[in-house]
């Protein structure tokens, strides 16, 4: 586990385990431009069709322990086809902030999360940004209650394929991961604050509470950005 001021490196693959709720929708485009937070340069390949959200409880990594709020408005035309994109995306762990961008180009920031078990397949979720001053400001809050039996789902039957820009980089990466889902419900979510898009007024077409994960994230490839007129 990583601790402050650790020495530590964390290079890929990581191993992970956990649960967490991911809520599928479809944004229009308008929403995700001006709200999605899409990296210089992207906004012209925005396709859209299906976009995520995801509250994470990673119970297990390499860098310990952590909690995890991202969005990806939708897929993006590429020179090697069409890329998710995670636009952005809130971590309680140093570690993994730091690291998720080394590896990956993923452009995790510092959260608290409030997670709360509230029966034997529902939850209480808080994410608090860090405001002025050391305070922190309430950002994004949901219950989540699984409904109806589980069954297996894994990134086999729908790869996952993500391309991110940060820093004049461009990484790919295709995470793969398998674990039991459980349609559910995700009742009272409201988005507290700017520093994450307001996915409020629309409503998610499938909500799927994930338990008992295994995702591996492996080492991807990378390349500097190239430039428009260079």
């Amino acid at each position: 586990m990583a601790q402050p001021g650790s020495s530590a490196t964390f290079p890929p693959p990581w191993a992970l385990r956990g649960e967490g709720l991911m809520l599928f929708y479809r944004f229009p485009a308008p929403f995700v431009l001006h709200q999605g937070f899409i990296p210089a340069g992207m906004a012209d390949s925005f396709l859209g069709l299906v976009g995520c959200v995801m509250l994470v409880d990673y119970r297990q990594s390499p860098v310990g322990p952590y909690r995890e709020l991202l969005f990806i408005p939708g897929l993006f035309r590429t020179a090697r086809g069409r890329r998710f994109s995670i636009t952005r995306i809130f971590v309680d762990s140093a570690a993994s902030m730091d690291w998720g961008r080394r590896n990956w180009g993923i452009p995790k920031e510092m959260a608290q999360f409030s997670w709360k078990r509230t029966g034997p397949a529902s939850e209480q979720v808080l994410v608090e940004s860090h405001a002025g001053g050391g305070g922190k400001k309430p950002m994004l809050e949901v219950a989540v209650k699984g409904i109806g039996p589980r069954f297996p789902i894994s990134t086999a039957l729908i790869p996952l394929r993500l391309q991110q820009r940060l820093n004049g980089k461009v990484y790919e990466v295709s995470p793969r991961g398998k674990g039991m889902g459980q349609w559910a419900s995700a009742s009272g979510l409201q988005v507290l604050s700017a520093d994450f898009p307001d996915i409020s007024p629309f409503r998610p077409f499938a909500a799927l509470r994930v338990s008992n994960f295994q995702m591996e994230f492996p080492p991807g490839r990378e390349w500097e950005e190239e430039l428009p007129g260079i």
